[in-house]
């Protein structure tokens, strides 16, 4: 794979798919997942790591939610069109935040380039900020009512 491109695919959603999704997470009702466990053809068992079973889980809810859903496969190198987008930042600003060092990246010629555990370490710090930023606004509201 080319540094900076990401492969995508599709992954099609039968109609019996998003029906047993939604039949799991009316059984869950407002509970939340705390773990995920595969059961392995042998008749063992594996519980998921807590972010991969969030993410399992999220995956179910929007299955539910008639969502279309598909998977990308992330380079180990990128390019900052492409790390911008993985962020959510317009590419402007990451060179911004590349300049300034809040993330790093490397020169390749003219271009940089920008490694994958960086560019999702700043997604993850960002979305963490946000959910603070949007608590910390609710419990401000709160006084309010």
């Amino acid at each position: 794979m080319r540094a900076g491109t990401t492969t995508s695919r599709a992954v099609p959603i039968d109609e019996v798919a998003r029906i047993e999704a939604a039949d799991v997470v009316t059984s869950a009702g407002d509970r939340r997942v705390v773990t995920i466990t595969m059961e392995l053809d042998d008749g063992s068992s594996i519980d998921l790591p807590g972010r991969l079973g969030t993410f399992l889980a999220d995956l179910v809810e929007s299955m539910a939610d008639g969502a279309g859903v598909s998977t990308s496969v992330l380079p180990d190198e990128m390019t900052t069109t492409v790390a911008a987008d993985v962020i959510g930042i317009s590419r402007p600003t990451l060179v911004k935040m590349i300049d300034c060092g809040e993330i790093t990246a490397r020169s390749v010629g003219t271009h940089r380039r920008l490694r994958r555990e960086d560019v999702l370490a700043v997604r993850a710090a960002r979305r963490d900020a946000r959910r603070s930023a949007a608590s910390e606004l609710l419990e401000a509201g709160e006084v309010f009512d």
